[in-house]
């Protein structure tokens, strides 16, 4: 497995920040020039493509990482546009981080005046590279410790930041350990089936992106809050005791509460801040680091049936709330959703008991 980490780059000097920064506004007009002439007409990463570029500094291989991005970019557009039923969709615009290939970016030791390892990016004039001094952080030298580890080439670039590459050998999951099920919302961000609660503030950290003005600075540094957020939150669940985490399947979770009818405009809205995509990724890097196994199950009745007697009902669940209309069964209604997830992945999951009335109408199968 390979995992990005990013090293500061606080130390450079005025030069060699003057350089960086005219490489990054080269590379982004070469982008931004090839994700325009890609969206108006096809290509790949071949000559005849990369021949459309002919203003700027850049040498073939630069312009080869670039086209490489560019094509990525409108890609990964046209596919989101497609999956979310959009018919008119603008054109992408680069204006952050870049991506350069090991072509073009190689990684040293360079243990001098407190520094640990070097970065040789190829500049804009042939035969003078950019040589930026790196200083590696408790986490690189934890995952540098691990046997097998490779620090490899290639790097992903910014004006205060470089992301490098680590390449850690794929370890066997643990044959010991605790299964859990892990429920993740937008009021609680993770609760487990043992009864932990992790997040219980992440609703006002969503509240507070929601509340800036898009495109501002404060918009982007409440996202960057949020993110920080998320990553300090998923790390607190017991990893080193357990050899299974069991989620829910929410695949295109936005999309169908979009779809209903009976979604309203203000739930939406509510939603909108709430990236299930960015805690999921976050849990699957995570995974491989601990040798822990990700099992996904259906998510539909994990948050309105009965734990205790198996009773589904809608009116089981009051918002945080959960309390059975059957037998008075009380609890939190994330620590229900998680006990269910669990059961249901441990073969636990008796069949759901639902009034006829509600089998004739299908309600059984009514998704949460």
């Amino acid at each position: 497995m390979i995992r990005a980490i990013k090293l500061s780059l606080s130390s450079l000097t005025g030069s060699k920040q003057v350089a960086v920064g005219a490489l990054l506004r080269e590379y982004r007009s070469a982008i931004n020039f090839y994700c325009r002439s890609l969206w108006d007409e096809r290509g790949k990463l071949d000559a005849a493509t990369l021949k459309r570029y002919t203003g700027g500094c850049l040498g073939y291989r630069q312009k080869s990482d670039c086209l490489a991005m560019a094509l990525d970019t409108v890609i990964s557009t046209r596919k989101a546009a497609k999956a979310l039923g959009k018919h008119w969709v603008s054109c992408p615009h680069v204006h952050g981080s870049v991506r350069v290939s090991e072509l073009c970016a190689k990684i040293e030791k360079f243990e001098k005046l407190g520094f640990d390892y070097c970065l040789r990016l190829s500049g804009l004039i042939k035969g003078h590279p950019i040589v930026l001094p790196l200083k590696a952080h408790r986490q690189l030298l934890k995952w540098l410790a691990v046997p097998g580890a490779v620090l490899k080439d290639g790097c992903v670039l910014h004006e205060n930041y470089v992301a490098v590459y680590v390449e850690l050998p794929d370890l066997p999951v643990k044959e010991v350990g605790n299964d859990l099920g892990l429920d993740t919302g937008y009021r609680k961000l993770a609760v487990t089936s043992d009864g932990k609660i992790h997040g219980p503030e992440f609703s006002d950290v969503c509240v507070h992106v929601r509340r800036k003005r898009p495109g501002s600075k404060g918009k982007r540094k409440a996202q960057r809050f949020r993110a920080q957020y998320i990553n300090t939150v998923v790390k607190s669940p017991p990893w080193k005791t357990t050899k299974t985490f069991v989620l829910e399947d929410l695949t295109g979770l936005k999309l169908r509460t979009q779809q209903k009818e009976k979604s309203s405009k203000k739930s939406r809205k509510t939603m909108a801040p709430w990236t299930y995509r960015q805690v999921l990724n976050r849990i699957e890097q995570l995974a491989p680091e601990h040798r822990v196994r990700l099992v996904f199950v259906d998510p539909r009745n994990t948050s309105r049936r009965c734990p205790c007697c198996g009773w589904v009902a809608k009116e089981n669940r009051v918002k945080e709330d959960f309390c059975c209309v059957r037998c008075n069964y009380t609890a939190d209604a994330d620590f229900v959703g998680a006990t269910n997830i669990l059961a249901r992945m441990t073969g636990n999951w008796q069949a759901d008991m639902v009034p006829a009335s509600s089998k004739s109408r299908g309600l059984s199968n009514v998704a949460v």
